[in-house]
C-alpha cells in the first residue's frame, strides 16, 4: 500500500498543478467572448501536468504522466467521436503501483449543458468503463470534477444537483483505485506517447465503424 505521506504528496502535486493553471487562465466573457477558450486551457493543462509531474518521485514511487488533448475540428475528429477533450495516462511505478487512463470532457462553469454532457459521457463509455469517464469544470478558483454517474443525475445546466470533488480529491480517488481505467493504462517501457496515440486511433476507428454500421 502507498504510505499516507507519499499519497498526500502525489495528490496535492496533481491537484495544485491543475488548479493553479486554470485559475491563472480562467477568462470572463467580454461581449459574449472569452479571451481564453476551453481548448486552450485544456492544451495548456496537458503541458503543465507533464512538465510538473512526469518522472517525478514521491517517496519510493515514480509518477509518470502523459496528457493528450483530443482534436476537435471536423465531424470525425476524436473529440466528436469519442466525446472527450482530454486523455490522461497516470502510472505509479513501485510496489503495488498501477497504470490508469482517464477520459475527460472539459467545460467552463458557464457553458454547462447537461444534455451535451450526457451525450459526451455516453460516447466515452462506449470505449471505457464509467470509472474512466469524468467531466472537469473550469472555475475561477480551479477545477471541479464530476463523474459520469453524477452527470446522469443532473437536472439543470449547473452543478447544483451534484456534489463535485476538488481536483485534489479526484486524484486521491485515482491513487486509491476508485477512479481511472486499468484497461486504458499505459505501462512503463517503450514509447508511451506513441502507445497512447495508437490506442486513441483505434478508439476513433471503432467509432467510425459503429457509425457506418448504424447508417
Amino acid at each position: 500500500m502507498l504510505d499516507k505521506k507519499s499519497r498526500q504528496k502525489i495528490v496535492e502535486a496533481l491537484g495544485q498543478a491543475v488548479d493553479d493553471l486554470v485559475s491563472d487562465l480562467y477568462s470572463e466573457t467580454i461581449d459574449g467572448v472569452s479571451s481564453v477558450q476551453e481548448p486552450e486551457i485544456t492544451s495548456r493543462l496537458c503541458q503543465r501536468l507533464e512538465d510538473r509531474l512526469d518522472n517525478t518521485n514521491a517517496g519510493e514511487y515514480t509518477i509518470r504522466v502523459i496528457a493528450q488533448s483530443l482534436p476537435d475540428r471536423g465531424p470525425q475528429s476524436m473529440e466528436k467521436l469519442i466525446g472527450a477533450d482530454l486523455f490522461v495516462s497516470i502510472s505509479l511505478d513501485g510496489v503495488d503501483g498501477f497504470d490508469k487512463g482517464i477520459f475527460i470532457q472539459a467545460k467552463y462553469d458557464r457553458n454547462l449543458d447537461r444534455e451535451e454532457l450526457k451525450d459526451a459521457c455516453r460516447r466515452m463509455r462506449d470505449h471505457v468503463s464509467a470509472e474512466g469517464v469524468y467531466v472537469w469544470v473550469y472555475e475561477p478558483e480551479g477545477v471541479k470534477v464530476i463523474s459520469s454517474h453524477q452527470v446522469d443525475k443532473m437536472k439543470k445546466n449547473s452543478l447544483g444537483d451534484v456534489r463535485p470533488r476538488s481536483s485534489t480529491g479526484f486524484f486521491g480517488r485515482v491513487i486509491d483505485c476508485f477512479a481511472g481505467s486499468k484497461a486504458w493504462g499505459i505501462p512503463s517501457g517503450g514509447d508511451r506517447r506513441k502507445a497512447v496515440a495508437a490506442k486513441l486511433r483505434e478508439a476513433r476507428a471503432r467509432s467510425i465503424v459503429d457509425i457506418n454500421l448504424r447508417k
